[in-house]
C-alpha cells in the first residue's frame, strides 16, 4: 500500500487517527496543566486545528508530534496567561501570595526562577513519552495508572519514569552542585 499524501485522508483513517491519540493526548495535556477540564478543552481545540490544516500535514506520519507539540504550547500559554492574569494560584488567596512575595528576598527568587528554567529544559529533553510518564508521576499516579493512561505496559512505565529521572538528574547536577557549594 503507498503513502498517503496530505490532503488524501480518508474519513475512516483521520477517525482511527483520533481515536488513536485522544487518549494518549489528554493524559499528557493533564499532567501540565492539571485540571481535567482545561486539559479536554485544550486537545480539542488542538485537535480540531490540525484537522482544519490537514491539507498541509501528514497526520498519519507527522501528526502525533504536531499534537502534542500544539498541546505543550498551549498548556504553556495557559498557564503564562493564568500567572500573568491572576498572579495566584488556583487555592491561594492574595494574602498567601503577597506573604510569600514579601519573605522572597532577590536572590532566592532569581536562584528559583534559574531552577525553573533549568526543570523546563531538561523536561524538553525528554522524549514525549517520558515527559508523560514523569509528569503524571509528580502528580501522585501509580506506575498502573501511567500504563492505563499512556497504554503501555507496567513495566515500560516503570522504565519510563526511572529513564526520565535519571535523564533530569543528569541535566540538573550542575546546578545542583553549584548550590550546595
Amino acid at each position: 500500500m503507498g503513502k498517503i499524501a496530505p490532503g488524501n485522508v480518508g474519513t475512516e483513517v483521520l477517525e482511527a487517527w483520533i481515536r488513536l491519540n485522544t487518549g494518549p493526548a489528554l493524559a499528557y495535556a493533564y499532567s501540565l496543566v492539571r485540571n481535567h477540564h482545561t486539559a479536554e478543552d485544550m486537545v480539542q481545540d488542538c485537535m480540531c486545528r490540525l484537522i482544519e490544516k490537514k491539507d498541509r500535514y501528514d497526520l498519519v506520519v507527522d501528526g502525533r508530534k504536531l499534537l502534542f507539540r500544539s498541546i505543550t504550547n498551549a498548556c504553556i500559554n495557559f498557564t503564562t496567561r493564568l500567572r500573568l492574569a491572576t498572579g495566584l494560584g488556583e487555592d491561594e488567596g492574595w494574602q498567601k501570595s503577597l506573604i510569600e512575595i514579601r519573605e522572597a528576598g532577590p536572590e532566592s527568587k532569581a536562584l528559583g526562577k534559574e531552577m525553573e528554567q533549568k526543570i523546563e529544559e531538561g523536561l524538553l529533553l525528554l522524549t514525549v513519552e517520558q515527559r508523560a510518564a514523569i509528569q503524571l508521576k509528580v502528580v501522585g499516579a501509580t506506575t498502573e495508572e501511567i500504563a492505563k493512561s499512556l497504554k503501555i505496559t507496567n513495566n515500560h512505565a516503570g522504565v519510563l519514569v526511572y529513564r526520565a529521572r535519571q535523564a533530569l538528574a543528569r541535566h540538573l547536577a550542575p546546578m545542583v552542585e553549584e548550590q550546595i557549594v
